[in-house]
């Protein structure tokens, strides 16, 4: 069946304006954090790396035979990046690090650049409450670029059959799979796929293409699972937890005996070999705090009944009794602190959506802005 792709021209511009509006934030701040934690790469070296890696990777279309949906948005990706070059006047190298720079530094670069170790949020999903359906999720981030958003708050995180929410969730050394093209496997998937299902199945097709992120997905019918994908090479899909929603967290595995959750381990441990980190490491204290939020929200998840009340008390408060991150550092040689930027709840049946927002000087509201679907 033909899909109907989206202007490239018209993506492009919106990407062009968020790029100028805070440059920071987008291009140079991704390679400044890295940079500032590892301050003795030979950084010239690693970005003639992200230059060639992204140069091959943009070549490297994947074969129509094992991925018949994929040529038209291979043509939409490399025309998206060619408005956006040329409305930003961006270098060749500015894009490779902003498209590849990731990629890059977790299949090739790590091998002499330390990483950043940032963790991102959670997600909650459950179809039953007290009040009905609710969809919940913490961001989490540095303070650095952060500005408040001053709009109000009342679209879903994806309009349309399909509901689709993620954490940041990566490795610092994945190996390098053999597809490597940026195909925009989200907005494939809702091209190509109506319910929960049927994206279970094309994201499992399509594994090699995306990685570094856990997310939840639930449609209309109240259909949901939790998808891990930590690696390129593996996919972990979760059905329903003893409450009968779905739930992720950033930077880790629920089941460290599942395939995934080995793979972590075992590339965790080459990672604090080869740079000789101690068990007290940055590293170490960072995956524990990750594991320990992760076992607090599949706690709350195993319950059979579970309140609203429960779920935003478990969000807003401050870490380490709750999942609010307030910038306390977890290890003295960790280079950024790490904030709840925004705590979102979405009431979908009562119409009501919750904003927790962190203001520019880091102060976390006691009261949420309310706001009606």
């Amino acid at each position: 069946m033909a899909v109907k792709l989206p202007d490239p021209k018209a993506v492009a511009s919106q990407e062009a304006e968020r790029i100028k509006a805070a440059p920071d934030q987008f291009v140079r701040g991704p390679l400044e954090r890295v940079k500032k934690d590892s301050p003795f790469v030979d950084w010239d070296g690693a970005l003639d790396g992200v230059e060639r890696f992204h140069t091959e990777r943009m070549a490297k279309a994947p074969p129509r035979d094992r991925f018949p949906e994929s040529p038209p948005w291979v043509a939409y990706v490399l025309a998206v990046d060619r408005e956006l070059q040329a409305l930003t006047g961006m270098s060749d190298r500015e894009m490779a690090i902003h498209r590849s720079l990731g990629d890059y530094l977790t299949f090739r670069g790590y091998g002499q650049a330390r990483p950043v170790t940032t963790e991102k949020c959670r997600v909650v999903f459950l179809p039953q409450t007290d009040r009905g359906t609710l969809h919940v999720k913490n961001v989490d981030d540095p303070i650095t670029f952060w500005a408040p958003d001053p709009k109000p708050l009342k679209q879903l995180p994806w309009r349309g059959k399909v509901i689709w929410d993620g954490v940041g969730s990566g490795l610092h050394m994945d190996d390098e799979p053999e597809q490597t093209f940026p195909l925009p496997v989200p907005a494939m998937c809702f091209a190509h796929c109506a319910d929960v299902p049927a994206m279970v199945e094309f994201l499992t097709r399509y594994s090699q293409f995306h990685g570094g992120g856990n997310f939840v997905l639930h449609d209309g019918q109240k259909s949901a699972v939790a998808v891990e994908k930590c690696s390129h090479n593996f996919i972990e899909v979760f059905g329903a937890d003893a409450s009968g929603g779905s739930h992720v967290s950033g930077m880790a595995c629920r089941d460290p005996g599942s395939p995934q959750g080995r793979y972590q381990a075992r590339q965790r441990a080459r990672f604090l070999a080869q740079f000789k980190r101690p068990a007290d490491s940055q590293e170490v204290a960072f995956w524990g705090a990750c594991d320990r939020a992760e076992r607090m929200l599949g706690e709350l998840m195993s319950r059979p009944h579970v309140t609203v009340a429960e779920v935003l008390r478990l969000f807003t408060t401050p870490w380490p009794e709750g999942l609010n991150k307030t910038g306390k550092k977890l290890h003295p040689e960790q280079a950024f602190g790490e904030y709840t930027l925004i705590t979102y709840a979405w009431l979908m049946d009562e119409g009501t959506v919750y904003r927790w927002q962190r203001s520019k000087e880091g102060e976390y509201p006691a009261e949420p802005e309310v706001y009606r679907l």
